[in-house]
C-alpha cells in the first residue's frame, strides 16, 4: 500500500511563500494512488517525495533483468504529478527493511560492505536518470542511511556510491535536466547535561560527530572522516580490546567525495541529553563513554521521543558553522502521538513550535534554510505518526492538519488571533497547573509585592528596637 508521507516544505525567501510535499515509499494499487494524489490536490501540495524500489527495478542487481513495467509506471507518476502542478522529490535508495531494500543478489552478498555494490549502484543511478529525470529535477541519493546499523566498510562504500552517482548527474544529465542532487542524513540534536561543563560538552561534540559528522564531513567538510572520529577510535583500540578502524580515502576518492552535494537534507525529530559521568548502566555507551540522561522537565511522546523545539535552532546552525552557508533542506520532522486520541495536541504543540525554531535560525541566524518536510502523512502507513486519520477505509484530518494548514497560509506564522500552544501535559494535568501555567507574570508579580512586604517589616522592627535600646 501507500508508505509514509513527507508533508510539508518550506521555501524562505524575500517574497515569503509555503511550499507542501508528500513522501511515499511503495506503489501497489492505482485506486490508492488517485486517492493520494486527490488528497495532494485537495491540500493544494507541491512537492511530493518518494523512494524508488532499487529491488524491485532491478531484481537481479544488474542492468541484465530491468522492471520495465514498474519503470514505465513511474513515469506515468511524475507525469502526473506536473500536470497537477506538483514537484517530484525522489529519492533513488531508502533502507527500510533487514535487506536494505537492495537486490537480493547484492544483499547475498555483503551488502554495502562489498565493493561491487557502489557500481551496481551508479548502474542503478544511471538507469533513473534516464528514464526519469527528464520529469525530476529534485533527486536524493540516499535518504536517511542509519548509522547505527552501518559498519565502517559499509559507510565507506556508501560514501563512495553516492559520490559517483553525484558526479554522474553533474556530468552526464545536469546540463540537459537542470535538477539538483544530494543525501539526507538523519540529524538529531545532542545536548550537554551542563552546559559549563567542558567534559559534558567534549562527550556531546564525539557523538555528533559519530552521529552526523561521520557521512557529512567527507562530503562537506574535508573530504575524510573527522579528525575527532578518528582519533578517538584509535585511542579505544589502543586502550581496550576494540578492533574498529575507520578505512582510509585515497586522494583521488578524496576529491570524488568533497563537494558532492547541491544541497544539505536531513531529517530531525528529537534531541538526546548526555552526560560524561557513568550514573546508569543501561544507558551508558562504553564505546563512546557517554551517559544518555532522561530529563524529567522535557515533554515526551508515548514513544518517549523528547520534545525539544530548540534543538532544531541549535542543529542547524550547528551545521551552519561546521560547513558554511549551505542550503539546507530539512526532510523530515515529526512525532508519534497516542493513536487513540482523537485530538492530537501534542503533535499540534511538536509542529507550530519546531516550525518556530526554524523560522528563527532562518530570520535571526541567517541559516540558509531552503525548506522543511513535516512527517508523517497518515496512520495507516506511518502508525502514531500520521497528520491524517486512517478508520474504516476513510482518511480523516487530524487537528494538527488543521492546524498546519493555518500555518503555512500565513506564510509560516500562526495568525494574531489563534490561541497560544501550550505543553500538552500542562493542559491536561490538572486545573490547578493550567492556573498558575496563564498567571505566571501576576503571580512573579505579587509574589515580589509579598517579599517586598516582609523584607520591610523586618527592617522597620529591627531599627525601631535599636532606636528602643538607645533610649533606655
Amino acid at each position: 500500500g501507500l508508505g509514509p508521507c513527507w508533508y510539508v516544505i518550506y521555501y524562505p525567501s524575500a517574497a515569503r511563500r509555503w511550499v507542501q510535499g508528500f513522501w511515499i515509499k511503495d506503489f501497489v494499487f492505482q485506486s490508492s494512488l488517485d486517492i493520494c494524489i486527490s488528497l495532494l490536490q485537495e491540500m493544494q501540495v507541491t512537492h511530493f517525495h518518494f523512494s524508488l524500489k532499487w529491488s524491485l527495478i532491478l531484481p537481479l542487481g544488474n542492468l541484465s533483468l530491468i522492471n520495465h513495467t514498474l519503470v514505465h509506471y513511474y513515469q506515468c507518476f511524475v507525469s502526473e504529478l506536473l500536470r497537477v502542478n506538483i514537484t517530484p522529490v525522489v529519492a533513488l535508495w531508502q533502507p527500510m527493511a533487514e535487506n536494505q531494500e537492495l537486490p537480493v543478489s547484492l544483499a547475498k552478498y555483503g551488502a554495502w560492505e562489498n565493493p561491487e555494490t557502489v557500481q551496481a549502484f551508479v548502474e542503478y543511478a544511471k538507469l533513473c536518470f534516464t528514464n526519469l529525470g527528464d520529469h525530476v529535477k529534485f533527486w536524493i541519493t540516499m535518504n536517511e542511511p542509519s548509522v547505527k546499523n552501518l559498519t565502517y566498510t559499509a559507510g565507506h562504500n556508501l560514501l563512495k556510491a553516492h559520490a559517483k552517482a553525484w558526479h554522474l548527474y553533474d556530468k552526464e544529465f545536469r546540463r540537459s535536466q537542470k535538477g539538483k542532487i544530494s543525501i539526507a542524513l538523519q540529524a538529531d540534536w545532542v545536548e550537554p547535561a551542563c552546559p559549563f561543563s567542558k567534559k559534558d560538552q567534549e562527550v556531546a561534540d564525539r557523538i555528533l560527530e559519530f552521529d552526523i559528522g561521520w557521512l557529512a564531513e567527507p562530503i562537506f567538510g574535508s573530504g575524510d572522516y573527522p579528525h575527532m572520529m578518528r582519533g578517538w577510535l584509535h585511542q579505544r583500540n589502543s586502550v581496550d580490546l576494540y578492533n574498529f578502524h575507520l578505512p582510509y580515502f585515497s586522494e583521488e576518492e578524496k576529491k570524488l567525495i568533497q563537494g558532492s552535494f547541491d544541497f544539505f537534507a536531513l531529517s530531525h525529530y528529537t534531541t538526546t541529553l548526555v552526560g560524561w559521568e557513568k550514573e546508569d548502566a543501561l544507558k551508558y555507551d562504553h564505546y563512546l563513554e557517554v551517559q544518555m540522561i532522561n530529563d524529567i522537565t522535557w515533554l515526551h511522546s508515548p514513544g518517549r521521543a523528547a520534545v525539544v523545539p530548540w534543538g532544531l535552532r541549535k542543529l542547524l546552525k550547528w551545521v551552519k558553522s561546521k560547513y558554511g552557508n549551505v542550503p539546507i533542506y530539512i526532510m523530515a520532522n515529526g512525532i508519534d502521538d497516542d493513536q487513540n486520541m482523537v485530538h492530537d495536541k501534542l503533535r499540534v504543540y511538536y509542529i507550530q513550535n519546531y516550525i518556530n525554531e526554524a523560522l528563527k535560525a532562518y530570520t535571526l541566524d541567517n541559516v540558509n534554510l531552503q525548506g522543511y518536510f513535516v512527517y508523517s502523512f497518515n496512520d495507516k502507513t506511518a502508525p502514531k505518526y500520521g497528520l491524517y486519520s486512517y478508520v474504516a477505509n476513510r482518511y480523516e484530518p487530524k487537528p494538527s492538519m488543521k492546524r498546519y494548514r493555518e500555518i503555512i497560509d500565513n506564510n509560516g506564522f500562526p495568525r494574531p488571533e489563534t490561541p497560544e500552544v501550550l505543553c500538552p501535559e500542562e493542559i491536561v494535568s490538572c486545573p490547578e497547573c493550567h492556573f498558575f501555567r496563564t498567571r505566571k507574570s501576576l503571580l512573579a508579580f505579587i509574589a515580589f509585592i509579598f517579599v517586598a512586604f516582609i523584607v520591610t517589616v523586618f527592617l522597620i522592627s529591627y531599627y525601631s528596637r535599636r532606636v528602643e535600646r538607645r533610649y533606655k
